[in-house]
């Protein structure tokens, strides 16, 4: 359930979005005052949630509003020849650390802060093939995301075969091409970035890092069906 709590904390960032629909990142960087400076340090999403919503962005297993316990996310859109909207790319959501992950159950897992109540802020990066320049991404729309009791026993699933391959020492053969709703993606500078890892055996091993992400078939089956669209389209 969303309560009115949570809707009175939320309606200034919705306001927020609203007036911002149809204007480009470098509108908005124009109307904030702050430049040129924002592109070299961060990109479009930092730039939205931090500047834009006037909230820090945060790498901690609690949501970045804690006092609602309410994530923002950034979905990056593609507008293709044959006039579809998709995802442009999975969103990331949290660093997996595997040797928590393997003492967690689902019900203790810490991803469920992160995927419980979610603020999708969109706009448009790509058209016919084409990445957009930052400052050219044009905002699109917002949503507002508490998954149902089906959506979450999907990602239950999903996030049980994740820790059932780093129970057993597999956290190296962890693919993106897992799950319907949460996969598993590498998220380090190089093949070099490894972290611990369970061996399976009751010791130690080195793994690539990786992160849990929605799948673009989330984004493109549950949200983007229910963004306003007419922006772009």
């Amino acid at each position: 359930m969303i309560s009115s709590k949570i809707i009175e904390a939320l309606n200034p960032l919705f306001n927020i979005i609203t007036n911002a629909k149809g204007k480009t990142i470098g509108q908005i960087k124009e109307s904030l005052f702050i430049g040129d400076k924002c592109r070299m340090k961060k990109g479009a999403s930092g730039l939205i949630v931090e500047n834009l919503l006037g909230i820090e962005n945060n790498n901690r297993d609690e949501a970045d509003l804690p006092q609602i316990g309410c994530e923002i996310k950034i979905l990056l859109l593609q507008k293709n020849k044959d006039g579809s909207i998709k995802a442009k790319e999975p969103t990331a959501i949290q660093m997996i650390n595997y040797c928590e992950v393997t003492k967690e159950t689902w019900e203790t897992a810490k991803i469920r802060s992160k995927i419980n109540l979610t603020f999708w802020v969109v706009y448009l990066a790509k058209v016919n093939g084409v990445a957009k320049k930052q400052d050219d991404y044009v905002i699109v729309d917002y949503f507002l995301n508490h998954p149902s009791d089906l959506q979450n026993g999907v990602f239950k699933t999903d996030w049980e075969e994740i820790q059932s391959y780093i129970k057993r020492g597999d956290a190296d053969k962890l693919s993106c091409s897992m799950g319907i709703f949460l996969e598993p993606k590498t998220k380090g500078a190089n093949n070099q970035d490894k972290t611990d890892a369970p061996d399976g055996k009751g010791g130690i091993t080195r793994a690539r890092r990786r992160a849990f992400y929605y799948t673009k078939n989330y984004t493109n089956t549950q949200i983007i069906p229910n963004l306003d669209l007419s922006t772009i389209q």
